[in-house]
């Protein structure tokens, strides 16, 4: 799909290729029903593309779209990553509409184990691959909006 964030930069012609393919995929998307959606992280400040957090759900044989972000390193440990992708979570499961939304991490990867914790997801246990493996659902993600989540800022959740 597109190069890590960290990587040199694309050609012109390299970019306007992935726009293209991503706003294909996103001209599929109707409520209730999802095929892509990739956007840009901007960091507020410096006014600086630092990555990507969007949905993923182009491989039909999955049963639900999965949440995927991508920070240039420099941004970690920031809180960032769970901002985004609390904000795609949410838009996800009221203004699309979508049922539920799975998320994973490879094993290794305990910060990003701990975003899906942080933004309310829950633990599925170990993948057949040996990821960690989340999902969470409509109903559950309105359950928390009803008072059992409370925070002071996006990123910072704790269980009431």
């Amino acid at each position: 799909m597109f190069g890590l964030v960290d990587d040199a930069p694309i050609s012109r012609e390299e970019a306007e290729n992935q726009v293209i393919w991503m706003l294909d995929n996103h001209k599929q998307n109707t409520p209730g029903r999802l095929i892509h959606l990739c956007l840009a992280i901007i960091h507020k400040d410096a006014q600086e593309f630092i990555g990507w957090c969007g949905l993923d759900h182009q491989d039909q044989t999955k049963a639900n779209p999965v949440l995927f972000y991508l920070l240039k390193a420099s941004y970690w440990g920031k809180g960032l990553a769970t901002e985004a992708a609390q904000a795609v979570l949410g838009y996800a499961l009221s203004e699309l509409g979508l049922a539920r939304v799975d998320g994973g991490a490879v094993f290794e990867n305990m910060a990003s184990k701990r975003v899906m914790e942080k933004i309310g997801m829950r633990y599925l246990g170990l993948d057949e691959e040996g990821g960690h493996s989340f999902t969470l659902t409509q109903e559950e993600y309105f359950q928390d909006k009803k008072g059992s989540v409370k925070s002071d800022r996006v990123g910072d959740f704790r269980k009431s």
